[in-house]
């Protein structure tokens, strides 16, 4: 999956709900709420900040795995990889509560 249609799809999908900005670090593109990052392209996946509970049920269906930063797994954020870019519209409301869990 190129990583420039997963953006074009989140930026799509994103873009229109409140407080929502896109950004850019290095060469990932961030997704943020106020000034905090809420979601980030992670090579063919999204990593997304929610709270522990939602990752432990996202990563036991399967559905995510969780963030390693170097050698630190990272214990509110986990990845989504889908096959098709298309298939993350399907995780709008994960997307929604990842917001909530971030915004001040």
């Amino acid at each position: 999956m190129a990583t420039d249609d997963l953006s074009t799809i989140l930026a799509f999908m994103l873009a229109d709900l409140p407080q929502v900005k896109i950004g850019k670090h290095i060469n990932n593109i961030n997704f943020l709420v106020g000034e905090k990052v809420f979601a980030f392209v992670k090579g063919d996946g999204v990593a997304m900040k929610l709270p522990k509970e939602k990752i432990k049920e996202l990563i036991d269906q399967d559905r995510a795995v969780p963030l390693v930063m170097g050698k630190r797994t990272m214990k509110e954020w986990a990845v989504l990889k889908h096959e098709n870019p298309e298939e993350y519209k399907g995780d709008l409301e994960i997307f929604k509560e990842s917001i909530a869990f971030v915004a001040p």
